[in-house]
């Protein structure tokens, strides 16, 4: 059911458009290819968060950030936003995004130890 409501959110949400989420995690892009739009996110592993500019999912992880992050650009762009985990932990912070320029974005959040590389996608 939770991956029934994220590919609902995915489709409603502004930002990056769908060819442009984007996944991090061994396979990459390769998790989401040939996803039809609306399953995107049934395709989700414990390995893999996929960003779609308003959220980061994961299997059991979520960021919601104030507005959403455009596409990925040369410039930096900052929002604020928060990151749940099960259980009552809720962790509010300050989110950077911005192109490496190798077919890859950066995501950093305010308490992370390292910051986030995403492989940035073709549309599924």
């Amino acid at each position: 059911m939770r991956a029934i409501l994220l590919a609902m959110s995915l489709s409603l949400t502004p930002g990056l458009s769908a060819a442009q989420l984007a996944v991090n995690g061994p396979e990459g892009c390769a998790l989401i290819a040939g996803a039809s739009d609306g399953a995107v996110f049934m395709a989700l592993d414990e390995d893999h968060l996929i960003f779609d500019g308003a959220s980061l999912e994961g299997v059991e992880w979520h960021c919601g950030f104030e507005a959403a992050f455009g596409p990925a650009d040369d410039t930096v762009q900052i929002r604020a936003g928060y990151c749940m985990e099960p259980g009552p932990f809720v962790t509010p912070g300050v989110f950077t995004l911005f192109d490496r320029g190798d077919g890859t974005a950066q995501l950093d959040g305010s308490d992370w130890d390292m910051p986030l590389i995403l492989d940035i996608c073709p549309s599924p």
